[in-house]
């Protein structure tokens, strides 16, 4: 396993992975980011159960730490933008205040199929990338596919016993699967399906896992 001390670094030509769970391409001056799930405090209330309302606080708070540090002049979420449509007043509230910022791409994902707003659209795509949820496949078209929908996640192991799961993303040969951007998404562990590397976003720095 190799350590990036900086909380991102360089995956490929002029993109950066952000351990805040965001991609970056320095060149094309995109900021990419997958599954919100904004407003699932706001279903579990729904559904009886107390939860607290912290995580759509975190998420603006880390998007706008994001759009200050890397002033993109686009932003790309990549679907699953809500948990469903309890929250779609406050995620457009959101968008509203995000496009103060920075013009925004709004890529449904499988939990956005019961919000209708015109905004939304089935893909986008630059000269080198194809951005979609990844919830259907999709055909190759030269370009690399950007995706969410996974939420994919590795688990690091100390020898004794300790286990600590991160969220991560997958880079295989044409296709980058983004980590979940929700705090309440815990992340599922990733099982190959081809040989890919694996960056784990810790809080403070990036790992590149290696798979033997």
């Amino acid at each position: 396993m190799r350590s990036f001390s900086q909380a991102r670094t360089l995956i490929a030509e002029s993109v950066l992975l952000d351990s805040r769970l965001a991609l970056f391409h320095e060149r094309e001056n995109w900021l990419a980011v997958a599954d919100l799930h904004f407003g699932f405090e706001l279903s579990q209330r729904v559904a009886g159960r107390l939860v607290p309302f912290w995580g759509m606080e975190s998420i603006e708070t880390r998007l706008r730490q994001l759009l200050c540090d890397y002033h993109p002049a686009t932003l790309i979420l990549l679907g699953d933008l809500v948990h469903d449509k309890a929250a779609a007043d406050e995620f457009f509230s959101l968008v509203t205040r995000l496009r103060e910022q920075c013009n925004l791409i709004l890529i449904a994902g499988n939990h956005d199929a019961q919000i209708k707003h015109t905004d939304l659209r089935d893909s986008f795509a630059t000269d080198r990338f194809e951005f979609h949820h990844g919830d259907c496949e999709r055909e190759q078209n030269g370009r690399i596919q950007i995706i969410g929908h996974f939420h994919p996640a590795a688990t690091l192991h100390d020898g004794a016993g300790l286990r600590l799961k991160f969220p991560a993303l997958v880079q295989e040969s044409g296709c980058w699967i983004l980590p979940a951007f929700s705090p309440w998404a815990a992340g599922t562990e990733w099982i190959e399906r081809e040989q890919s590397h694996i960056w784990l976003c810790t809080p403070h720095r990036i790992l590149l896992v290696d798979r033997e």
